[in-house]
Parts: structure tokens; C-alpha cells; sequence
């Protein structure tokens, strides 16, 4: 069933990556002000909303206006309905996912830091997703390990490229709204999924060795990267946090 195990991998995944997005921006809530945190993380979700806002004019979605920063943190794009109905809502909905990984990306290679680990090492693929995640956490762990036994901290470049990945992980979740806006669109898509795996996998029986479950499958395994990201900030976060133990210390003796 390649089909379904691929559309199943990629369910897994992006479940991992947003649930460490809003784990990663519970943990920096604790360790700085939440002002702080909405005004440092700006550049996120300016990011976010113009990766909205591609969207929109991916999937004929006009828009009206934009707010890529608000002082509470948050943004807004205001647009029509897409001409893609609930399949567009979808794209537009989990842009920010795609669109912050590219940023990641691309930042890496303009700013050269030896902090970007972009090179999959995925060895085999498999349609087992309880495997295929712990493939991924373990591409994720050896990430963290050679992104800092590699980093040279006296280089300007690695200290901006630390700041823009915590700003743009912070913010590269969808939001509660944007997860009720494709609620009937991811439905539609599940469906889809279904069908084809009924097509492909049981009446064509494919299978999981093929070239097209192959590239599903090694493409799919760059989502180890915003997660190292995302874990190399929220380390980042905790040494944030230590630091600054004797400060929450005297606020609440006084």
C-alpha cells in the first residue's frame, strides 16, 4: 500500500513538525515576556502571512488586504474564496509550513552557516510510519549533533541565522483559525487519498519498492530539517530560560 503509507507519512510528519511549533512557542512564552517574544518573532510572521498569501494567488484566492504584524503577535490576510474550493483552502491554510522551510533553506545557503544540515541521509524508506517517524528523529538528532560540533561561533552569520530560525519557527504553524478554515478541505483531501490508494495500490497493486513510493519517500524525509531547526531552538530556549531563573526569582519576592 505505498499510496496510503506515503499520504500517511506526510500526515506524520507535518502532525511532528506543527506539534513542535506550538510546543516551541509555549516553552519561549515561559522563558521571555510574551511581548518580547511577539515583537523578536516579527519577521516570522511577516513571513507567515505572505506565504498566505502566495497561496492565495496560487489557488485564484483574491486578496483584499494584508497584516503581516499586529503588536499581539499575530497577522492577518483577508481574501476571497479560493477557485481551488476546500482542496485550495488547504494549500493556502499550510503554506506558512512550506514557505518557512524554504526561508530556512534559502537563509542557510545566502548566509553560507555551517548550522545548515540540509543533507538528507536517509539510507531506506519504508510505509511503516511508526519507523518512517523514528527515521526522521534520527536524522534529526545527528542533525543537532553536527550542527553544533560544526558551528564556529565566532562567525556574525551563525548568530543571524539562530535569531531568523527561531523567529520563523515560532511562527510557521498554521493558526487555530487557519486549521478551521481547511477543516472541510482536509476532509475532501483524506478522500482523495482513499481513492487513489483503492486505484493505485489495490486494483494497479503497487508496490512499496517502486520509483515513484521511492521519491515520495526520500522527499518526504526533508522534513527532518525545520525540525532540527525548531529543536536546535528550543535548546536555545532552555539555556534562555536557566539564564534567567534569578530574575523570575526576584519579581516574586517582590
Amino acid at each position: 500500500m505505498p499510496t496510503l503509507a506515503a499520504f500517511l507519512n506526510f500526515v506524520a510528519a507535518t502532525a511532528l513538525l506543527m506539534a513542535a511549533c506550538y510546543g516551541l512557542r509555549e516553552f519561549w512564552v515561559r522563558a521571555l515576556p510574551g511581548k518580547v517574544v511577539a515583537y523578536l518573532a516579527a519577521p516570522g510572521v511577516a513571513l507567515h502571512e505572505l506565504s498566505h498569501a502566495l497561496a492565495c494567488l496560487l489557488t485564484g484566492a483574491k486578496v483584499h488586504s494584508i497584516t503581516l504584524f499586529r503588536a499581539d503577535g499575530s497577522g492577518e490576510v483577508k481574501h476571497s474564496p479560493s477557485k481551488l474550493r476546500y482542496v485550495g483552502d488547504v494549500i493556502i491554510a499550510l503554506a506558512p509550513l512550506a514557505g518557512a522551510t524554504l526561508a530556512l533553506w534559502g537563509l542557510g545557503v545566502l548566509l553560507e552557516t555551517p548550522l545548515n544540515f540540509y543533507s538528507v541521509r536517509a539510507k531506506e524508506v519504508t510505509p511503516d510510519q511508526i519507523v518512517f517517524v523514528a527515521q526522521l528523529l534520527s536524522i534529526v538528532v545527528d542533525d543537532i549533533g553536527l550542527a553544533f560540533s560544526s558551528a564556529v561561533w565566532s562567525d556574525w552569520r551563525t548568530y543571524v541565522f539562530l535569531y531568523l530560525a527561531f523567529c520563523i519557527t515560532l511562527a510557521m504553524a498554521p493558526s487555530r483559525q487557519d486549521l478551521k478554515n481547511c477543516t472541510v478541505g482536509l476532509l475532501i483531501v483524506c478522500g482523495i487519498a482513499l481513492i487513489v490508494h483503492l486505484v493505485v495500490d489495490v486494483l494497479l497493486k503497487a508496490r512499496s519498492d517502486g520509483p515513484v513510493f521511492q521519491f515520495v519517500a526520500r522527499l518526504l524525509a526533508y522534513f527532518h530539517y525545520p525540525l532540527a531547526i525548531a529543536a536546535i531552538s528550543a535548546i536555545l530556549c532552555a539555556i534562555v530560560f536557566v539564564i534567567g531563573l534569578p530574575f523570575r526569582g526576584r519579581r516574586r519576592r517582590r
